[in-house]
């Protein structure tokens, strides 16, 4: 049994501990649209007397001696926001390869659909103007077709460059989002760390730096997009029995790599085409730039198991060729003949161009006719492998000292247009299509198809991706939306909760006021009615 003036101790308590709930929930309300605000919640216990009590020991009764606020919290759950960190790595994985394989689709739309209407393409379109001014030829005889043909097949290298000067430009323009994407992670990273020193700091006054671990949850969040991450909290010694929080944060995949450790975190860097873009973390440092482990390499190399999110997905957009790579990059990345980015793209269309022009040159050469010669070439080193970016009509096909033969005999008739069939025959027949014939070493298995076969196969495998991307993205943004839900339902502020909580405190607050007043009633009649 506690005192007269003890119990107004307690009523004391009770009377801040209500003022401090009233103050909580009153944040909460007043943050209700603050993004990345966690909904916070007062955290009290019962007060009892540790040492003897007179009266309990008197009468066997014990009662507590109020109730002590002893911090204020913030309502997470820590698996909902591991689950919401993966699923943010797979919607901004597969949100960024979407973004790429769209921009491809509006290059390559232009370039050939083989859907056989009028929009087939400028490239499609174009080989068909070839053919049909082929046909006419071959049925009217080359005189009046020669330079009409000499046209068609020059607008069509302009086509093929043009595509590929897109496809360069896309390129470019990747590696641009690359560079931005480090230097948001960059970003990012380092404000963590500031957060990191200064929840430090806090902790180490006795303060929760509530507000200071919104925005460190905030930026967690938001590095989920680029990379898959691990994030760990610990308590860490500073000296003289004071635990303070240490969070650290680790990539979730391959190697499991250090981003932050406490005060300390990396820096994220980039190749460029020659090194396949790869990507490297610094050592760690603190804010002065002092070395967490003075022993540490310059920087840690990574793997593609390593990365994931947006990183992976813009880096891969640049670097995968799929049946274009070789052995070496199927060690390294077992999807890599599955996995199409630009280069890809790229290659495909250098295919066509070059097997073309291989095909046509092939059926122009003959000893002793007159005009026999190459009819496409190199523009950029005549001699070396036609690509798409340098196929050019040959100087002497544009000179007039070539051009294309109606016969390879030269004791053939004059009416005599057996070759003129078989360059028709190439627009129609099947031809082998070969990997390795554009880059050394490709292993991916060679194919039987026209020209036209080779645009649809192309169209339709970007049309394939295009697809799974996107199934894949709205599965992610389903599961994203879901957790992100639940989590929610948990941190964020609720306003009818809220309501409730404001009762519950001013009642509480009401209770203890009127419970003073009647202590002071008492005291009241116990001094000044005893008076005599």
């Amino acid at each position: 049994m506690s005192s007269t003036f003890g119990s107004l101790t307690t009523v004391k308590l009770g009377i801040y501990a209500a003022q401090k709930g009233l103050d909580v929930t009153g944040n909460n309300i007043t943050n209700i649209n603050t993004n990345g605000y966690t909904r916070q919640r007062l955290d009290q216990v019962s007060l009892i007397s540790g040492g003897s009590d007179r009266y309990h020991s008197q009468y066997n009764v014990r009662v507590g001696q109020g109730v002590l606020v002893n911090g204020v919290s913030q309502l997470r759950d820590p698996g909902l926001d591991i689950s919401y960190r993966k699923s943010q790595a797979d919607v901004g994985s597969a949100d960024s390869w979407l973004a790429g394989l769209e921009k491809l689709a509006g290059i390559l739309d232009e370039v050939g659909k083989g859907d056989g209407e009028q929009d087939d393409g400028l490239i499609l379109n174009q080989l068909n103007d070839l053919r049909d001014l082929i046909n006419k030829a071959n049925t009217n005889g080359i005189e009046g077709y020669d330079s009409l043909i000499r046209q068609s097949a020059d607008t069509l290298c302009d086509l093929f460059n043009s595509a590929a000067k897109d496809l360069a430009e896309l390129k470019t323009t990747f590696e641009g989002y690359l560079k931005q994407d480090v230097d948001e992670i960059n970003s990012i990273l380092s404000q963590i760390q500031e957060l990191n020193v200064a929840i430090r700091n806090s902790d180490i006054r006795g303060d929760e730096g509530l507000e200071l671990r919104d925005q460190r949850n905030l930026l967690l969040d938001t590095l989920s997009q680029h990379m898959k991450i691990d994030v760990t909290y610990s308590m860490e010694d500073v000296g003289g029995g004071l635990m303070v929080e240490k969070l650290t944060v680790k990539l979730a995949t391959g190697d499991k790599n250090k981003l932050i450790d406490g005060e300390f975190a990396t820096k994220v860097s980039t190749g460029d085409e020659q090194d396949g873009y790869t990507v490297r973390l610094d050592a760690l440092k603190d804010m002065d730039g002092v070395k967490q482990n003075p022993n540490a390499g310059a920087f840690d190399t990574l793997k593609d198991t390593d990365l994931y999110g947006s990183l992976q997905s813009l880096r891969e957009m640049l670097t995968e060729k799929g049946e274009y790579s070789t052995q070496a990059e199927i060690n390294n990345d077992k999807d890599a003949t599955v996995k199409r980015g630009i280069p890809y793209y790229q290659m495909a269309l250098d295919s066509l161009a070059n097997e073309f022009a291989e095909q046509m040159n092939a059926l122009n050469q003959a000893q002793g006719v007159t005009g026999a010669g190459g009819l496409f070439m190199n523009r950029d080193n005549p001699g070396d492998k036609i690509t798409a970016g340098n196929i050019a009509i040959s100087k002497d096909w544009a000179e007039g000292k070539v051009h294309m033969l109606s016969s390879t005999d030269p004791n053939a008739p004059s009416d005599d247009r057996s070759n003129l069939a078989r360059f028709l025959e190439v627009f129609s027949k099947e031809h082998r299509i070969d990997p390795s014939d554009i880059r050394q070493g490709a292993v991916g298995s060679s194919v039987s198809m026209s020209f036209e076969d080779w645009l649809l196969r192309t169209q339709s495998t970007l049309a394939e991706d295009q697809m799974g991307t996107t199934a894949k993205l709205n599965n992610y943004l389903t599961v994203n939306n879901t957790v992100y839900t639940d989590r929610d339902s948990v941190s964020g502020v609720d306003l009818n909760d809220e309501a409730t909580n404001l009762m519950v405190y001013q009642k509480a607050y009401t209770a203890a006021c009127r419970l003073m007043t009647v202590l002071e009633e008492a005291l009241d009649s116990l001094i000044n009615g005893m008076v005599v």
